[in-house]
């Protein structure tokens, strides 16, 4: 008797999870990127990707802007890579290090949404972690990129 009370409880909470979906509301997010909002500020911002929304939030000012997926007008995304000097190289091995350089990767998503006034917004993302592009370019897919 006992044994099957548990059993009819079990297929109860069971079928109460199947029938009621727990709704979750996870973001991803990424942190230590670039973000300009135009050519000649960059400020050190970090962007969660909401399942409506992105949100960027700059640490250093405090404040944040939400950007709403429906208000994207579109984006785009690119890369390029530069070749440098390694001058750490040469403070640490001396005068022989200025022959060698290394490459840095800088990845740029370009977005263009409009804000709550109707107004057009540019939001530029510039990193150099190549982990990133994926998830960011999967966050975006839904809305139109310009090639």
């Amino acid at each position: 008797m006992n044994l099957t009370i548990k059993k009819l409880f079990s297929l109860l909470i069971f079928l109460g999870f199947i029938s009621f979906p727990v709704k979750i509301n996870s973001a991803e997010e990424f942190l230590d990127l670039q973000c300009m909002s135009d050519i000649k500020s960059k400020y050190p911002c970090n962007v969660s990707f909401y399942r409506k929304f992105m949100k960027l939030n700059y640490p250093r000012s405090g404040r944040s802007n939400k950007v709403r997926y429906e208000n994207i007008v579109h984006w785009n995304y690119s890369d390029s890579s530069l070749r440098k000097m390694d001058v750490g190289l040469a403070q640490r091995i001396g005068i022989i290090g200025l022959l060698f350089t290394k490459v840095e990767h800088q990845h740029v998503f370009t977005i263009i949404h409009k804000d709550e006034y109707g107004d057009r917004q540019v939001a530029i993302l510039d990193f150099d972690n190549k982990e990133f592009v994926l998830p960011i370019k999967a966050a975006l897919s839904d809305i139109t990129e310009i090639k």
